[in-house]
């Protein structure tokens, strides 16, 4: 049985930089082959990148990918090479 080719899904996650408040909002573009998996994989990412107590807000399987706005797109592009992308907002 063919396995599903691996999408990417949009999570939307809040976390603390250092352990520190305010929660920044994190919207991390993930390689994945089912949401579960994106979820996981984006809060593994957030980690390794100096992000504690990371909570999902959203997860959505980007359907169309020229709809994204340009500001994505390297995002989205680090997804597709790399496994996954992060944006992180500086503003809670």
């Amino acid at each position: 049985m063919d396995e599903a080719p691996a999408g990417v899904y949009v999570v939307t996650l809040q976390a603390l930089e250092g352990g520190r408040p305010p929660a920044l909002t994190i919207l991390a573009f993930v390689r994945a082959g089912a949401e579960g998996e994106a979820e996981a994989t984006a809060i593994l990412e957030v980690g390794r990148d100096g992000f504690s107590e990371a909570r999902v807000l959203r997860t959505a399987e980007v359907i169309d990918a020229a709809a994204m706005p340009a500001d994505f797109s390297s995002a989205m592009a680090n997804a597709r090479r790399y496994g996954c992308g992060l944006i992180v907002y500086d503003e809670p």
